[in-house]
């Protein structure tokens, strides 16, 4: 008597691991080219809530003066309230786009991104190995 739920709940757990897993992976990498060849600046905190996504989490914009001398102001990619307006930053200025920038945090976030990545990737193909052998395994005639 074979487990077809089993192997198919574990088809599907192992594949939305792996799915989930290679998006985490694509999230590390965006972040990791962010900042590879970009030019380190001074910013400044502008607001504090500058556009809530949620009841706690903000996304301050920060003001800055480009390599080339523009001035800007831009969101800082941040999901935290660690900031106060008038607060000195550290960020990542894109040289072929002086309007784009990024905290430096936002930016050396990647390696845990692309690390967790690729464990939750490895867990969902021993999943997915687990359910094929559950499937091909025939248990032994009974006596």
């Amino acid at each position: 008597m074979n487990n077809h739920g089993g192997e198919i709940a574990g088809t599907l757990i192992g594949l939305f691991w792996v799915a989930l897993g290679w998006w985490m992976i694509a999230v590390g990498r965006r972040r990791g080219r962010v900042g590879g060849d970009w030019v380190s600046a001074v910013g400044t905190i502008v607001d504090k809530d500058g556009g809530t996504e949620g009841l706690f989490l903000r996304n301050p914009h920060i003001r800055y003066a480009a390599p080339d001398g523009s001035e800007h102001t831009v969101a800082s990619h941040s999901r935290g309230d660690l900031w106060e307006p008038g607060q000195s930053v550290e960020i990542l200025v894109d040289p072929a786009d002086a309007g784009r920038a990024v905290l430096r945090t936002h930016a050396a976030r990647a390696t845990p991104y692309v690390v967790i990545g690729w464990f939750i990737v490895v867990v969902g193909l021993l999943t997915l190995i687990a359910s094929a052998m559950l499937a091909l395994w025939v248990p032994p005639p009974s006596a």
